[in-house]
């Protein structure tokens, strides 16, 4: 009979193997897209640190201390590589504390500071040399109304942004964007980011969400990981820390769902009801939809003034989770279908006269993600988890028509560094250039991400990743781009 102990090991023999040949692919391919360039060096050097690391990870895993081993705080395991588009409370509420707002009190003060740097490696557009740099702070003030006036399943909370960038953080030629933390213009911008009232109702099966809002939170969010219970060990901020942007603004919906920087005025409806064991939900939303008609200049709804007179955006989405075997590894999947109203339009930046034009815009997307590997399952949430979207529309005035992306998180390797992760990502999408957009885009974008999130100490966090475009959706720019960032993210 095999012990857990050799079945993990086997497992990990099988994962290395695995890791190795997936490697060694891509380091074949970038030398035939690259040859002996600064590009390929990078990648080589890069894969080799990997097939490094999963050889003395396997060979060096110590033995997990017992049933009494206590379990380590997983809260910040996997943070998010774009708080601003996952986080509706961000960060820890320390700033409160730190204050003098108790840590039981009814009010909590909180929020994230996020800044990184880029490098254009190799490809991209053909700009200045300048530093890409980007930074993003978040302020959140949260208040429960159950706990201060007694007001059942009732809060409020508002939230301010303050975001800086330059032109050069777009270097790499993107259209599906290399960097989640980069804004439309204007690229320098403070915000009153969003305002809520939240309401759980029937016996916390339904919740309801009123005010400004950032809808790619609540549609079409494949990042936000499965809670399968206030103590589940899977309870991770982000299933993803990749630093691009296609995990927290599916291709087909950007420009059309709104959320960062762009909140908007509208209600959602989450059901969750008890019939379905909790385990299933349906969600409903109408918001702002003037961000995605198409007028040019795109209306920036998270510096206008609120308004629902205009052209809305209609969303609903039906989902499921679950939990696999007997290590109960969680899993989830969700089937959404959305609609813009109209009339849209895109229009040539040469001439007025040459527009595509529809009266309303429609289409539909899938998310799913499931644990895949547990390390040290029930000591600590350490594994492998991976995720899956899939976007559609036939539009004639969507940016993209079609969309694919995924990605695998390696959580908590090391058990000596229980705060660590890393992970790899690839979307593809399918690039509308009908007409005279067939002058400005190729036919599609494939952008394919690792990165390394390492905690430095206390709420501290730095995330390196890379980015390769093998083909990238500007015609301008020059195939393939690689481009490096440095993120650092300290929570408060």
């Amino acid at each position: 009979m095999f012990s857990a102990d050799s079945l993990l090991e086997c497992d990990w023999v099988l994962i290395r193997i695995c890791g190795l040949l997936l490697f060694e692919v891509m380091a074949n391919t970038s030398r035939y897209f690259c040859g002996a360039s600064v590009l390929n060096c990078t990648l080589v050097t890069i894969l080799s640190f990997f097939e490094i690391f999963a050889a003395s990870f396997a060979r060096a895993q110590p033995n997990d201390q017992g049933p009494n081993s206590s379990l380590i705080d997983l809260s910040s395991l996997g943070l998010s590589g774009s708080p601003a588009r996952v986080e509706a409370i961000p960060g820890t509420g320390e700033l409160g504390e730190w204050l003098g707002i108790p840590a039981d009190s009814a009010w909590r003060l909180g929020g994230i500071w996020l800044g990184n740097a880029s490098a254009q490696l190799g490809g991209g557009l053909n700009v200045e040399n300048d530093p890409g740099l980007a930074q993003q702070i978040l302020l959140n003030l949260h208040l429960d109304l159950e706990k201060f006036v007694g007001w059942k399943g009732a809060r409020v909370w508002v939230q301010a942004l303050q975001v800086n960038a330059n032109k050069a953080s777009y270097r790499s030629g993107s259209l599906q964007g290399s960097n989640s933390t980069l804004t439309p213009p204007p690229f320098d911008r403070t915000e009153l980011y969003d305002y809520v009232f939240a309401q759980s109702l029937f016996d916390d099966q339904a919740t309801l969400l009123f005010g400004k809002l950032i809808p790619s939170i609540d549609f079409a969010n494949v990042v936000i990981p499965i809670a399968v219970n206030k103590k589940s060990l899977y309870s991770l901020p982000a299933i993803t820390s990749l630093t691009y942007t296609p995990p927290y603004a599916m291709p087909v919906l950007l420009g059309r769902l709104p959320g960062y920087p762009n909140s908007a005025l509208g209600a959602s409806i989450n059901i969750n009801p008890k019939i379905w064991n909790k385990s299933s939900y349906l969600k409903f939303g109408i918001f702002d939809g003037r961000g995605g008609s198409g007028i040019s200049p795109a209306i920036q709804t998270g510096m206008a003034l609120p308004s629902l007179s205009g052209p809305l955006f209609l969303i609903g989405e039906l989902g499921s989770t679950w939990r696999i075997g007997s290590k109960l590894k969680p899993g989830a999947m969700g089937i959404g279908l959305w609609r813009q109203g109209g009339p849209l339009s895109i229009c040539s930046e040469q001439s007025t006269a040459s527009c595509l034009n529809e009266t309303n815009a429609y289409g539909g997307y899938l998310i799913a993600q499931q644990r895949l590997i547990n390390f040290r399952y029930p000591k600590d949430g350490s594994g492998i988890s991976g995720f899956l979207q899939l976007g559609w529309s036939p539009a004639n005035t969507n940016l993209f028509t079609s969309s694919i992306g995924g990605g695998l998180s390696v959580f908590a390797p090391m058990k000596s560094r229980p705060l660590d992760s890393f992970g790899l990502g690839a979307s593809w999408a399918k690039i509308n250039n009908q007409a005279f957009l067939y002058d400005q885009l190729n036919d599609s974008e494939l952008m394919v991400q690792a990165y390394a999130q390492l905690h430095l100490a206390g709420n501290v966090y730095l995330t390196p990743s890379i980015t390769v475009l093998p083909l990238v959706g500007k015609k301008e720019a020059a195939a393939p781009s690689t481009s490096a960032l440095m993120q650092l993210v300290f929570l408060f």
